[in-house]
């Protein structure tokens, strides 16, 4: 029988890393700091702050450092914390050490004896790759400042810091405020394969603490593989998947050199024969001599005499009739209009190779004053934009039978003319195609004309179809612009406030809803979920009294779930779910959400959020940015009117937040509410709106609805360190289940970016430019544990 000798051995200590440490606090109650380790650059810290050896709050240190003491500015590794300066106030001892180490942070700050510790470190700047060649960042900075990029030393770029933007905002990260924005692209010929270094300095030489790395491929990696050939195709995928995770893009200014660089593709021959009609006598003759130059022949033209955007229903009808006897697809287009010179071709292929589309219309340019040519990238077909914007109806082509049906109710102009093709299908149309690409380059419009025009059409087409609305004129920049205003029915109404501990955002956000909320005789539900905080507890029980309805779930934080239970308990018409961080302004924001409702295909509500600051922090969502989700237009001011005048009018999206978010009942019940399993934090609202998409409804954000969001101000940001595992894990559930609407969202148009900010730039290369329906998407099966 053998036995085992146990042997001790002597180990020696492990040494600790010598690290570079500092911890400072600001009178702002802003504690920041760094950790470096010398040795190990690359390594990243996370870092535990103490009051009175209590553990208060957990970060990670990632943050550029602008006084760090060495030479190589490239590494992350500081951190900033904002606690409420009575919570300092109320403490002997600051300090801060590296989480389940130990090991100190800095020097502990006798909070009674010191006060505030000399030394800011807070970032003062930020610069961010965005993919291929586009850069976005911010300084700190009250004035506009001029900086210059520089790449491996080369000064390649000049760089003004004109707009705003908005930082903090989070408990765990710096105090929140607005500071000046830029963007850029550095030249085309970085696009070479090889990785180089970015930076930025300010005019007077002083270099600025925010640098990067960056790699770009002329026209994506895919297409670099796809060039050099030579048995690479295997590497094709792996390409395929950079391109979609690190899109390029190139600036909206450089239109022109970009429509020659991918020019649209040739279409099919086709013998369809065409009857064109232009709308109006003044430019006429141009559009005529467009017409001249088509490389498809087999076409008839006639001029609608009257002014612009006016069309006589008998005269057309007369002229199909007559001239135009043989045509079975009419191209309609307002007199000024220049058409592209494949722009039939496109027309005539486009309805043969989708021979169950009633209408189309495709993308325009438009010629500014001094001469720049800019896109009008439309989305597919969007019926709340077409009723507030007309932007379809400028130039379109539609089947003769569908025309003349039409015609029966007597349209008499463009706008009216397009609409009633709806008049019988209402908004539910799913056979109106859209052509990336521009057609043609549209004259300027007289807005106010315009937007009489547009109002009388949207008015008459509603009352065709029955539906009680107010139709109101705004004012618009590019297009006309008016403001649906349908009939409210009486409906229950719950707004559902999932809450925990932080009563004065609770108090703030019900203060500011209450004139809301009474005017449309909704109620309200709080959710609290295991508030600790005595003020808190103290304060949810006296909502009853106030009218106010509470309801306790306990567990962890399932955003998701605490709405599905929520939903279950009340018998309601109309759920609003409301983050417990937004405070409203106005008092007729839920009743613009709740008439946009009356349609009873619309399944979800957006509302237009900004920072406290004013600036946008949800327009929306977009799919595929960087193979994710990107809030749209969150580089503009609130009273910015977006891209083509898109934050002036109500328009459809593939999502929208459900910071605030109205939806049926009814509709929430049916697709199973939100998928607490699969999407406990993030992307719940984006999958609740992909299966109302799936179901047939639409989603709608309005600009007419606007409140103020601290954007996870209450539960923290995604971003730290202990969350980030669970938020990309849920980023990959989304992928694998909603994959193809990522890769082709049909509310935004494929010749746009997909880095950054959506309508930031032009995609480097575009997406697929084919024939293209708003249809609802189709999901993957996800099963659990995959």
């Amino acid at each position: 029988m053998s036995t085992a000798r146990i042997i001790r051995a002597r180990t020696q200590p492990v040494a600790e890393p010598k690290l570079v440490t500092r911890l400072a606090l600001a009178q702002d109650g802003t504690v920041s700091g760094f950790v470096f380790d010398p040795q190990a650059p690359e390594r990243r810290f996370t870092v535990d702050i103490l009051l009175d050896g209590l553990v208060l709050r957990t970060t990670h240190a990632d943050a550029f450092v602008p006084d760090l003491p060495r030479q190589d500015q490239t590494s992350a590794c500081g951190f900033a914390v904002t606690f409420d300066p009575d919570l300092l106030r109320a403490a002997r001892l600051l300090s801060a050490c590296l989480a389940n180490l130990g090991t100190p942070v800095g020097h502990p700050i006798d909070l009674e004896n010191d006060g505030a510790a000399p030394g800011d470190l807070r970032p003062t700047c930020k610069l961010r790759w965005l993919g291929g060649l586009h850069f976005q960042g911010w300084i700190d900075s009250e004035a506009v400042v001029t900086l210059e990029a520089i790449v491996d030393g080369e000064s390649v770029a000049q760089v003004r810091a004109t707009a705003w933007t908005h930082i903090g905002g989070e408990a765990e990260e710096q105090a929140s405020r607005n500071v000046r924005a830029f963007e850029f692209h550095v030249p085309q010929r970085f696009a070479d394969g090889r990785v180089h270094r970015i930076g930025l300095r300010k005019e007077d030489g002083e270099q600025i603490p925010a640098t990067a790395v960056f790699v770009a491929f002329p026209d994506g990696l895919t297409g670099m593989i796809d060039a050099i050939g030579g048995g690479h195709g295997a590497e094709r995928l792996r390409g395929k998947l950079y391109d979609q995770l690190i899109p390029a893009s190139l600036p909206l200014h450089d239109y022109a050199d970009w429509r020659d660089r991918f020019p649209l593709p040739e279409p099919r021959p086709s013998a369809l024969r065409l009857a064109v009609v232009i709308a109006g006598s003044a430019g006429a003759q141009q559009t005529l001599s467009t017409l001249e130059a088509q490389s498809h022949e087999n076409w008839t033209a006639g001029v609608i005499d009257g002014e612009p955007l006016v069309i006589d229903s008998e005269a057309l009808l007369g002229f199909l009739e007559d001239a135009a006897s043989d045509a079975r697809h009419v191209v309609v287009t307002m007199a000024g209009v220049s058409l592209e010179q494949n722009a039939l071709a496109r027309i005539a292929a486009a309805f043969e190779s989708c021979p169950d589309a009633v209408a189309m219309y495709g993308d325009l340019d438009f010629l500014a004053d001094d001469g720049r040519l800019w896109p009008l990238a439309f989305p597919a077909f969007d019926y709340e934009r077409m009723l507030e914007q007309g932007y379809c109806a400028h130039l379109f082509a539609v089947r003769r039978d569908a025309l003349i049906a039409a015609i029966d109710a007597d349209p008499d102009n463009l706008y009216r003319l397009f609409n009633c093709l709806l008049d019988r299908t209402g908004p539910q149309q799913t056979d109106i195609l859209h052509l990336p690409g521009a057609l043609a380059t549209l004259p300027r419009l007289n807005r106010a004309n315009a937007r009489s025009l547009l109002a009388a059409a949207s008015d008459m087409h509603l009352q065709a179809r029955g539906i009680d609305a107010d139709v109101i004129e705004q004012q618009g920049h590019l297009f006309p612009a008016v403001r649906i205003e349908r009939l409210l029915s009486q409906q229950r109404v719950t707004v559902i406030i999932p809450t925990r501990d932080r009563v004065s955002l609770l108090r703030t956000c019900l203060d500011s809803i209450a004139p809301a909320v009474e005017r449309c005789r909704a109620e309200i539900l709080v959710v609290d979920n295991d508030s600790a905080d005595p003020e808190t507890i103290g304060f949810l029980a006296d909502l009853p009294r106030r009218g106010i309805r509470t309801l306790r779930i306990e567990g962890p934080f399932n955003f998701a779930r605490l709405n599905n239970q929520a939903a279950a308990t009340l018998d309601s018409d109309i759920l609003c779910l409301l983050n417990n961080d937004i405070e409203a302004n106005s008092d007729d924001w839920l009743e613009e959400m709740l008439t946009r409702l009356a349609e009873p295909d619309v399944g979800a509500v957006g509302a237009l959020l900004t920072w406290p600051g004013g600036v946008v922090q949800h327009g929306g969502a977009v799919l595929g940015m960087n193979f994710s989700v990107a809030h749209a237009f969150t580089d503009r001011f609130s009273d910015d009117p977006g891209f083509v005048d898109q934050l002036l009018v109500a328009h459809q999206c593939s999502a929208v937040t459900a910071a605030c978010l109205a939806t049926r009942r009814s509709d929430y019940l049916a697709v199973g509410g939100m998928d607490e399993a699969r999407f406990a934090v993030a992307f719940n609202d984006v999958d609740y709106c992909l299966r109302l998409r799936e179901a047939g409804k639409r989603v709608v954000l309005t600009p007419h609805a606007k409140l103020i969001h601290a954007e996870s101000i209450s539960r923290g940001s995604d971003n730290r360190a202990d969350r980030r595992d669970r938020f990309e894990h849920e980023l990959n559930l989304l992928r694998a289940r909603w994959g193809e609407m990522l890769n082709a969202d049909p509310t935004y148009n494929p010749q746009l970016s997909r880095d950054g900010v959506p309508y930031s730039g032009l995609a480097w290369p575009p997406g697929q430019r084919t024939p293209r329906y708003n249809r609802p998407p189709v999901a993957n099966d996800l099963p659990l544990g995959f």
